[in-house]
């Protein structure tokens, strides 16, 4: 298979191309980091809740074996280090040009501050599966006052307590760590573009 045909599968997939620099872990914003998307979001491509949870693994090692460390202001390979940068790599949102889209805790249940509109709704517990999201989200939640987690599994019989990907100031970068359910009061939310 010519390169260039392996090249455009492996981004159809949300696949990064090449080798991962480890030194580029904490950068800052690229020229077209997708934080400030005010035209050509086009409509999201679908992903599955494997891929979802691949991608989430990722930066638990990509910094030279290490997690990326957490921030509101840097960039890994066009995704804000935050908890909203992260599940929106996880979730790999994007522009119709493949621009990453760094949702924030407010837009990716409302919409607005120029990213395409909702992609998560609100469920309830019995609802959730793995690749959706636990946190506080909408209005209220904007900067260190709202947060965001990939659920991944639950932890116990008894639903008490859950398994998480999340990027975490708490844990200095990207976790997968337990919380007890009754943590911070936060609610469960489903992603809406997922096709399984």
């Amino acid at each position: 298979m010519p390169r260039k045909t392996v090249v455009m599968v492996a981004l159809a997939m949300g696949l990064s191309v090449g080798a991962v620099a480890p030194a580029a872990a904490e950068t800052s914003a690229p020229a077209d980091s997708g934080t400030q998307v005010t035209a050509d979001v086009g409509v999201m491509a679908k992903t599955t809740r494997a891929a979802a949870i691949a991608r989430a693994r990722t930066w638990l090692t990509a910094n030279g074996g290490r997690p990326i460390p957490y921030s509101m202001s840097k960039y890994y390979q066009g995704w804000r280090t935050d908890c909203s940068g992260y599940s929106s790599m996880v979730w790999n949102v994007r522009t119709a040009s493949g621009a990453a889209v760094n949702h924030n805790t407010d837009s990716m249940l409302r919409g607005g501050y120029g990213t395409p509109g909702a992609v998560v709704k609100a469920i309830s517990w019995d609802q959730i599966r793995q690749g959706d999201a636990i946190g506080k989200l909408g209005a209220g939640s904007l900067g260190s006052a709202g947060h965001v987690m990939i659920f991944d599994k639950w932890a116990n019989a008894a639903k008490t307590s859950y398994w998480v990907y999340e990027q975490a100031s708490s844990s200095g970068g990207t976790a997968h760590r337990t919380h007890a359910k009754s943590y911070n009061g936060y609610k469960p939310y489903a992603y809406t573009n997922f096709s399984d």
